[in-house]
């Protein structure tokens, strides 16, 4: 039994990155377009979504982009008008208000940028993730303003975790320290994972390559293996958010998977 009737990916903009980012060895002088994902799904309990996307003003404003890009000697994020989280909802006839529970995958920016949206939601991450957020130094792969608002309605979990039948939360460490994915099931196309960053890339998954940058190498080697195992046993669909190649295939909102 699933409680999920549709699930739609969401294309959230790009990030100019260096191949060496989305997998070791890549060589850091070949420089690539990649996709920044979110799904949204459609259950009998209202809309969850898998991670927000990148809060474009970090690049409309100047001091913000020079801040959390620049400083870095990074490219910001390309994010177009008909890549906002918020328009492609609505496109479909989604407000925030009817979104009844977030998941993030992880804290890193380009996945947490819409979260302050969702107040009336209540947001999944594992209390590994949140302490790395939260205590200690800001990350710099992190900004705290994304989702340090009192008004967020945290659910903090430790492993994996049914949030409802059809999506159950697994913890996924290594990429950062709390990295969760997640396994859907679908009422015709069967189950789905959304992987978030375990993998970049599906190359990452079919050939057991870290993504270039982790927490913890071990733990990512481990989670890429129990993503490919889970896959494997269950036959699931992979929706891997960065991968350039596998955007392109997807059926994008407002089209949906069923």
């Amino acid at each position: 039994m699933t409680a999920i009737s549709k699930l739609y990916v969401l294309l959230c903009g790009y990030e100019i990155l260096p191949r060496s980012v989305c997998f070791r060895g890549g060589g850091d002088r070949f420089v690539m377009s990649v996709p920044i994902s979110a799904y949204l799904l459609e259950t009998q309990n209202g809309f969850v979504l898998f991670d927000t996307g990148f809060n474009a003003d970090l690049v409309r404003d100047p001091t913000l982009r020079h801040q959390h890009f620049a400083a870095h000697g990074w490219e910001p994020p390309v994010v177009w008008p008909q890549h906002e989280l918020l328009t492609q909802m609505r496109e479909i006839g989604v407000a925030p208000e009817d979104v009844c529970h977030v998941v993030m995958s992880h804290a890193h920016l380009d996945h947490t940028g819409n979260l302050r949206h969702f107040p009336h939601a209540k947001v999944w991450m594992q209390k590994a993730e949140y302490d790395f957020a939260f205590k200690g130094p800001e990350h710099p792969a992190v900004v705290r303003a994304d989702i340090d608002d009192p008004g967020l309605d945290w659910s903090l979990i430790n492993g994996d975790h049914e949030i409802m039948p059809g999506i159950t939360l697994v913890s996924t460490p290594g990429h950062t320290p709390g990295h969760q994915s997640a396994l859907v099931s679908l009422p015709k196309s069967g189950r789905a994972l959304l992987v978030g960053d375990v993998g970049e890339w599906m190359k990452n998954f079919e050939n057991e390559i870290l993504p270039g940058e982790a927490a913890d190498d071990v733990a990512a080697l481990d989670s890429i293996r129990k993503i490919n195992r889970i896959r494997r046993d269950e036959n699931a669909l992979m929706f891997v958010c960065h991968d350039p190649d596998l955007i392109q295939k997807q059926k994008l909102a407002p089209e949906f998977y069923d």
